[in-house]
């Protein structure tokens, strides 16, 4: 528990500490093996069907995107996805629609020597991930197995970069999120121990980072990155519920 001077000193800190919460990926693009070449005469064929789908498929995939850049566009106001866009190389990225019909196992791994953790942390995550479920089509439900989970959440006692926490994702080419490890640091960068308020604000930024979604230039939102929030806005969750309802992958 912080003494009475770390008490006065959050105020002044006045989130800083979790300002500059990060968001750092990891990205895995996920290939086939190389085909088998062929013979001329087949080559020939295959390369007239080939082009034909290609060209068909194309006008489908750029049908997509400008159905989904019309709907970001007529959402502008009510979310935070064109602002995210900027940062993600014009990308949706979340869980694949699979996923809807599986809730993600996320494990709440409490650390063993972590400075200034607490059990009511753990609440902290958990009330979080209870916010979010309510807000979206896809469910995270809390897993015992780290081997076996999608979201993987630790404790750490300070990060470095002027952060408090940090989600590594990654994803596949088509903007599917395949894993996700987020870390939530006990202390500020200037050593000031989070209370469970601060807890819980990080704990909900950086489980949305978890699901797909980048930062919000609004201060009164979750994702805003010197996050303030304690619950979710209208934003955050019309966001959200937006994401999941386009498909993911480049609008560009």
């Amino acid at each position: 528990m912080p003494n009475k001077n770390q008490r006065l000193l959050l105020p002044a800190v006045a989130f800083l500490v979790l300002a500059a919460v990060g968001f750092d990926f990891g990205r895995r693009t996920m290939t086939g093996p190389a085909p088998k070449p062929a013979g001329r005469s087949e080559v020939t064929a295959v390369r007239s069907d080939s082009t034909r789908r290609s060209t068909l498929g194309g006008r489908a995939v750029n049908d997509r995107r400008e159905q989904s850049r019309e709907r970001l566009r007529a959402e502008a106001a009510r979310t935070f996805l064109g602002a995210m866009l900027l940062d993600t190389d014009s990308m949706l990225r979340r869980w694949p629609d699979e996923r809807l019909a599986r809730p993600l196992r996320v494990a709440i791994v409490r650390p063993g020597q972590v400075q200034g953790f607490v059990e009511d942390f753990v609440g902290n995550v958990v009330w979080a991930m209870s916010r979010w479920n309510a807000s979206m089509p896809v469910q995270m439900q809390s897993s015992s197995d780290s081997a076996s989970a999608d979201i993987v959440i630790r404790w750490i006692t300070q990060l470095d970069s002027n952060r408090t926490g940090r989600t590594d994702l990654t994803w596949d080419s088509r903007g599917h999120v395949r894993y996700a490890v987020v870390h939530l640091a006990t202390h500020t960068p200037e050593g000031v121990l989070l209370d469970n308020r601060q807890m819980t604000a990080l704990a909900l930024h950086e489980l949305g980072h978890a699901v797909g979604l980048g930062h919000s230039p609004s201060a009164d939102d979750a994702l805003f990155p010197v996050t303030r929030a304690t619950d979710l806005t209208d934003r955050d969750r019309r966001s959200v519920y937006v994401l999941y309802d386009l498909p993911p992958g480049s609008v560009r």
